[in-house]
């Protein structure tokens, strides 16, 4: 998607664009996300005669389950297409627990729906639950940000172009290791998201030199395209270390992608948040700066423990086996600092 100027409706801009985007198809998980599947909402969830609203609390916890829905905000302003609809498919290891902190205090603050789901480590579901997520989603009252560890679900297939994303993600090596350590020794919180190690002691205590040096499956190319997913789809061809998938994960960025913020400039990308979409981030820099809130304690809380940086050889080998998330990377920072630049705000570090 091209950047708005600050003040327009995002979303009636990104229609446009999309409107006018050429079809050019590219692999076959283009020709799937090509294909319009009829929307299974009116098969899953039908608009009562009257719609019971009680009192608003705008967090909201989700198991992604049928029995789950009733406990949701649906309806309301849900038929709006201009209302803005937002979800944050965060990359693992970016720093989002810390920032959901900073999201749910706004969610109450400039009243938006906030829905969480309680689906902590599955990034790519089944067609079935898929049906569902698109459904429940597709009622819910807007403006709301819904957040998952999730690949990239096309909207458009359902027949929706007005759900937008946000995401965060960091430099692929540094996010790779801080995921090794805290499969093995979790971080200060180690809450539900947090799954006991599998493996045998001496597994759990060998470092990432020696995993990466003695080429265990763990550290073994197939398992170093981690971020290309998030942004290119649920297909299994988007796990594959070819050109394809990290193509199409460009194109959807560009069309489906309000902001992509790099974890290093986390506040830079709070400010962008805030000029891109105020009515859910006005406030999000003075928040984050203040003393002693809930995301000052958190950030600490949640740096993994015991991590251990790769030596310059191993550092050199997950250069070479990462190339194409490091290309991604590189195209993200890179329309992050062009973004930056309309909008006015930082300085290239």
């Amino acid at each position: 998607m091209g950047f708005q100027d600050e003040g327009k409706n995002v979303f009636e801009e990104t229609n446009k664009v999309s409107q006018n985007k050429s079809t050019e198809v590219v692999g076959n998980v283009v020709n799937e996300n090509k294909k319009v599947v009829e929307p299974p909402v009116n098969t899953i969830l039908s608009k009562p005669d009257k719609v019971i609203v009680g009192k608003k609390k705008w967090l909201y916890d989700w198991n992604e389950t049928k029995e789950g829905v009733e406990k949701l905000p649906l309806y309301g302003n849900w038929e709006d297409t201009t209302a803005q609809r937002i979800i944050f498919n965060r990359v693992g290891k970016c720093g989002s627990r810390s920032v959901l902190d900073v999201f749910k205090h706004l969610a109450k603050v400039n009243k938006y729906n906030m829905i969480n789901s309680v689906i902590y480590n599955q990034t790519r579901t089944s067609e079935e639950k898929k049906n569902l997520l698109v459904s429940v989603l597709l009622k819910v009252d807007p403006p709301f940000l819904f957040q998952r560890h999730l690949h990239y679900i096309d909207f458009t297939k359902f027949g929706s172009s007005y759900v937008k994303y946000i995401n965060i993600v960091r430099d692929p090596i540094e996010r790779f290791t801080s995921q090794y350590y805290f499969r093995r020794f979790g971080d200060g919180k180690n809450d539900k998201s947090t799954r006991p190690f599998k493996g045998t002691e001496e597994e759990k205590y060998q470092t990432i030199n020696e995993c990466v040096l003695r080429k265990k499956f763990e550290c073994s190319r197939n398992k170093l395209q981690y971020i290309i997913p998030f942004f290119c789809g649920q297909s299994p061809q988007c796990r594959f270390q070819d050109r394809t998938p990290l193509e199409i994960a460009k194109k959807n960025v560009e069309r489906d992608f309000i902001v992509v913020g790099i974890l290093d400039e986390l506040e830079n990308t709070f400010a962008v948040l805030e000029k891109m979409l105020p009515r859910f981030f006005a406030g999000a820099v003075d928040y984050m700066r203040a003393p002693g809130n809930t995301y000052s304690r958190n950030r600490s809380s949640t740096m993994t423990n015991y991590k251990e940086s790769p030596s310059p050889e191993v550092h050199a080998v997950l250069m070479q086996q990462m190339s194409l998330e490091y290309e991604f990377y590189h195209f993200i920072k890179e329309r992050f600092e062009q973004l930056k630049s309309q909008l006015g705000i930082g300085t290239t570090k």
